[in-house]
Parts: structure tokens; sequence; C-alpha cells
């Protein structure tokens, strides 16, 4: 998921952010597992680099440029001098089987409705097929949506959440399923993030967070309700998975958690069996695998203005454009050992981007001509085209069929697109359909962009 202010998990999203989809591994999460986005134009195109994450995205100021080392996103702000204002912008947010869009300050969700997940107070329905508005909420300013919760951020400062709660991931003081929008006690908010089972809102300069999972202080945290987190304090922008976090702080990259698949970027990661597996083979042996407790920086990593992190994989957007990529598919028995894949390399294939997400097993990154280009798992074709015979990891590919695109949101198995111009944007989605996710009307995989009515 993309990293934003707020973004604790992100990403995410995380287009939405957030995005906000979150797991350790690329599979699909079934029934009872928490995996976890969210978005809201540009010239120049060329073929060479890479991608960025984010829980609540906003658009660059200057086209065709990132984000320079002193700006910041809406959600990247350290202070907020006055609560902010709805505005025009449509973004989106995109959890693994329902989305949100957000336009003048009307929030909309679609796709599966377990635990209350939509915000529409009908827990007995399954799934919704097209978008439907959330009752109950104030003028909404951004929107988070991960597995099982949905969240937004409210003029005047205020969050809400709703969904499922067995990890106090709805930050209302119980462990309660909501369907309808809950409060969430924190202090005026310019930004939030959602990841797996957690939920952070930024305060000022720091952090208040609430659910289960780890901060980077070496310690994993349960809290009904939000909590102050001295680490995160100063903090400019938080990407969170399920197994493992990034933040970004000026142009530095630090990242924690699980680093079995060297994610972390500090040259270490891997696994080892700690006794012979038994005769035949007829069981496994236990193993061990690395972990980064506290905030580690990730090796040869230049100076940075994005970061994001998607299942086992972290990026982040160089000053330049240029995208960096760490972590890999699967584990390998090289505890310790020195790994290409455990560190930051240059992402090749694809033009300098402006923009990067990641969510699940694949990423997308968009040029400043507003061409989209993603890579990854492809099995339900959330990279726009078909899956190919044989499966596994594609290289990065254009997205075709879409017009010049402003704005993305990856969810854990689909991807969608905002393309057009402010006041009259159109909305693409492609990819997993099975709970209604894309907002077409139907429980059709899509492998092409389909155009949504919002």
């Amino acid at each position: 998921m993309r990293a934003g202010r707020g973004l604790w998990g992100l990403v995410a999203s995380s287009v939405v952010s957030v995005s906000v989809v979150v797991t350790c591994s690329a599979s699909s999460p079934q029934e009872g597992e928490h995996p976890a986005g969210s978005v809201g134009a540009d010239e120049g195109d060329g073929r060479g680099e890479v991608e960025r994450l984010s829980v609540v995205p906003s658009l660059p100021e200057q086209a065709g440029a990132p984000e320079t080392k002193g700006s910041k996103s809406s959600e990247g702000e350290k202070e907020s001098k006055e609560p902010k204002k709805t505005g025009g912008a449509l973004r989106l947010a995109l959890g693994v089987h329902h989305s949100c869009a957000l336009e003048r300050g009307e929030l909309r969700c679609w796709g599966i409705n377990r635990f209350g997940i939509l915000g529409v107070g009908e827990p007995e329905v399954d799934k919704l097929l097209a978008p439907q508005r959330v009752p109950g909420l104030p003028p909404v300013l951004e929107v988070v949506a991960d597995y099982d919760f949905t969240c937004a951020l409210v003029e005047g400062g205020a969050v809400y959440c709703w969904g499922d709660n067995d990890s106090g991931q709805l930050g209302d003081g119980t462990t309660d399923r909501r369907s309808e929008p809950t409060r969430v006690d924190v202090p005026v908010a310019d930004g939030i993030v959602a990841g797996f089972r957690r939920g952070c809102a930024a305060t000022g300069g720091g952090f208040e967070c609430w659910g289960t999972g780890t901060l980077g202080d070496g310690s994993e945290h349960y809290r009904e309700a939000p909590l102050p987190i001295a680490e995160l304090r100063g903090v400019d922008r938080l990407a969170l998975s399920d197994g493992h976090a990034c933040t970004l702080r000026g142009a530095e990259v630090r990242c924690w958690g699980d680093n079995s698949r060297g994610q972390l970027g500090n040259g270490e990661g891997g696994c080892r069996n700690l006794r012979e597996a038994c005769p035949g083979s007829r069981c496994l042996p236990p193993k061990e695998c690395k972990r980064g407790p506290t905030p580690v920086r990730p090796r040869g990593l230049p100076p940075v203005v994005s970061v994001a992190v998607g299942g086992s994989r972290s990026y982040a957007l160089d000053e330049t454009g240029t995208v960096w990529s760490w972590g890999q598919e699967g584990t390998s028995l090289d505890f310790g050992e020195d790994n290409p894949r455990y560190r930051p390399q240059v992402l090749a294939g694809v033009a300098t981007m402006v923009e990067v997400d990641a969510n699940g097993g694949h990423a997308c990154g968009r040029t400043g001509a507003g061409k989209l280009w993603c890579w990854g798992e492809n099995a339900y074709g959330e990279l726009g085209h078909p899956p190919g015979p044989r499966g596994g990891i594609e290289e990065p590919s254009l997205v075709e069929g879409l017009p010049p695109v402003r704005a993305f949101a990856l969810g854990f198995h689909h991807t969608c697109a905002i393309t057009g111009a402010e006041g009259s944007e159109a909305v693409w989605c492609w990819g997993d359909n099975s709970y209604g996710q894309l907002g077409d009307g139907t429980t059709e995989r899509r492998h092409r962009p389909v155009e949504v009515r919002l």
C-alpha cells in the first residue's frame, strides 16, 4: 500500500489505500483471515522506473514530476494549520473484496458486506454489486479500506470506522462489529491509515493508533481505543503490510517486522530449519526466520519521496522518478546469507514514475503522461490483461485501453483508475470480481478495464 500521512499499514488500498490490504502472502485471503488502500495527472513518459504506496493518496500539484523532498501530500503534512475542507477531486479506496469512492464529500461503497464492512447499515445484505451511499456521515475528506473494515476522515477532523472489530480495529473501545459508521475517539486528525487489523490517525506531528500489530518498538500491541505512539512522532509517512511496515521521515526510509523474504531491505532475510526433517520428509521441521523488531534502514537507498509496501515486497520512489524494490515471493533457506533481493534494486522495464502503489502480490506505477504500468501477480487479471498460461510473477506491462490516468488504487486482487478532468472523472476497474468489488453490476472477473458508474 502507498504510504501516507495517517497511514499505519497502509497502503493499503491501497487504491485506496488504500490503501489499506495487508498480508504477508500474495495468495488470496480466505474467509476469516485478515489481509488489507486509497487515492485521489501529468505529462512525460519513458521506460525505466517504478513505484510508490499509500492509503489515502493525493494528486501531485505539478504535472510530470514526483513530489520534491520538501513537498508533502495532504496526508503527509506534519502540521495541520486548519481543518481540511471537502474538495471535489474523486478518491478511491480498495480493500480485498470491497471498494469505496469519495466525491464531493459523499462516500459510496460496494462489494462484499461481511461484518457490515460497506457501512450501509444492512448487515444481512451479503454484497452490493453497484456503488451505494454510506449514510450517517458528515462531509467526508478521506477514506481507507482494509480486508474487514473501513474508515473515513470527515470535515472537522473526526474519524469514523465500521466493519469487523475482533482485534479492536474500529478503535471505539470495544470488539463489537459495526454495520454503520462509529466515531473513533481521537483529537482533530489530518489524515488516516488502515492496515492489517489496525488503524491510525495523524494528529499534528504524530499518530494515534488502535487495533493489533507492531509499532516499531519491538512489541506487539493490542488496543481497542487510540493510543499516541511515541515511536511514530515526527514520521512524515507510514505504510503497513500485514507482516512488515515502513516509514518515511524526510527522505529516509525505515522498516520493521517480518524479514523472512528480505522485505526490510537491510541485506538480511531468509529462514533456516531448527532440526533435520523427519525421515522420508513425513514432517516439516520448525523454522527460524529473520525479523526486525525495530526499524532498520534499507541498504543503498537514495533519498526518496514516497514508500509503499504490499505482501512481501517494499517499494520506494526517488527524487528522479526511479522506482526501487526489495523483497521476494516465497521464503528461502538462506538465513543470514547475502541475497540481492534482500536490499533495494532499481525496478527495470518501466517508465519514469510520479506515483507508485502496491497491495497483495501486485503493484502499479503512473507516469507523468498518465500511462499506467503494472506488474507482479496476475491470477485474476489485476494487471489489466488475461493471466498467462503458467501463472507466476509477471514483468511490468502497460495497461491498455485507458484514457490518461489521474490516479489509481490497488486492492488485493483488483485495480481501479481515475481518468478525466476534475468534475468529469471516470472510474475504471479490473481483476477479481467475485463479490462485485469492481462495481459493474456483475460478479464476472474482468481482465480489461471496465467503467464503473458511480
